[in-house]
């Protein structure tokens, strides 16, 4: 079987988290409605029929859960606060250790709409990065990636596609059963036993074929240290930029040392790697329109709310699907 793929898999990555950004900026219920609706537009009329490509689904099936407790929570769990009160429900006295939270009581207005808000933002965040593994091709992820962090790669595409197959699995199972006339929907060593065998069976044919294939091989490099030591200062300087920003100081300094520093890491630890690319994949004007568009949308998010930019920020998170078609497999 011989892959065709429209665009490079690190654009659609860039695109994803790019969406991923954005909405953590966003901070309206307009902005990531759009986000959400290009994200799932792109991904449904530009996804394979490979197993992978059903993470959106799944995404958003885990994210709708994620919202929905987080509503109920917030609804079962109140703190006393002014607002609009829409209904009571009875109040139960908890421990003195948890003193400042009720169980039960008034339910606000405005309580319901920052907790959507709260959770609409992570239900955007998941579907992003879903619609990303949804689009990207893991096999041509991990041979677009450097040398160095080939090993790294492996591991997180392995992680990456465990879900659609335990999916897959979990269907199958359910097909054989309802063949041999069980009607019963669900029981231990009807589904899970079976499930655990499986997932045994393939993590056993996965090694076999990965050492087969020399994936254990470790070249010798010139000097390993100096790459490694470069990165972990490289992320160091990354959480701290991180947390700079989430508390609100001056964070773009060091957001710039770090990524200097990965970058140099990676391209020390890349030219001491003998590794070797076959026909390694382009990057052409498709996939920096596509990266621009996600550049784009984090600096429409940013702005100040109008409907007029909710409408672009769809436009632009929408861009992908005027320059690429539907993604297929020729055998």
């Amino acid at each position: 079987m011989v892959d065709v793929r429209t665009l490079h898999p690190l654009a659609w990555w860039s695109w994803g988290i790019s969406l991923a950004i954005a909405t953590s900026r966003a901070g309206n219920f307009w902005l990531l409605g759009g986000i959400i609706l290009a994200a799932v537009i792109v991904t449904f009329s530009r996804r394979s029929d490979d197993p992978w490509a059903n993470a959106l689904s799944i995404g958003i099936k885990i994210a709708c859960i994620a919202l929905l407790l987080r509503m109920f929570i917030a609804i079962l769990f109140s703190i006393p606060e002014q607002g609009k009160v829409l209904f009571t429900i009875p109040r139960i006295k908890l421990p003195q250790w948890l003193a400042g939270i009720f169980l039960g009581g008034d339910v606000t207005q405005e309580r319901l709409q920052f907790v959507f808000l709260e959770s609409l933002t992570i239900f955007a965040l998941v579907v992003a990065i879903a619609a990303a593994s949804s689009l990207a091709n893991p096999k041509q992820t991990l041979r677009a990636l450097p040398g160095v962090l080939h090993e790294a790669g492996v591991a997180l595409i392995i992680a990456t596609t465990l879900i659609p197959h335990f999916v897959m699995s979990v269907k199958r199972i359910r097909q054989a059963r309802a063949l041999r006339g069980d009607v019963e929907k669900f029981g231990f060593k009807k589904t899970l036993v079976p499930l655990f065998e499986e997932a045994l069976e393939r993590a056993l044919i996965l090694a076999e074929s990965m050492e087969a294939r020399g994936y254990g091989h470790k070249p010798k490099n010139g000097n390993p240290l100096l790459p490694t030591l470069a990165m972990f200062a490289g992320l160091f300087a990354l959480l701290y930029s991180i947390i700079s920003l989430v508390i609100g100081n001056s964070y773009q300094i060091s957001l710039v040392l770090a990524l200097s520093l990965i970058m140099f890491s990676l391209y020390l630890g890349n030219r001491n790697n003998s590794r070797t690319k076959y026909r390694p994949q382009k990057w052409g004007l498709r996939e920096s329109f596509v990266l621009l568009m996600g550049v784009i949308s984090i600096a429409f998010a940013g702005l100040s709310f109008t409907l007029l930019l909710a409408v672009l920020l769809f436009l632009v998170a929408l861009a992908p699907i005027f320059v690429t078609s539907r993604e297929r497999v020729l055998t």
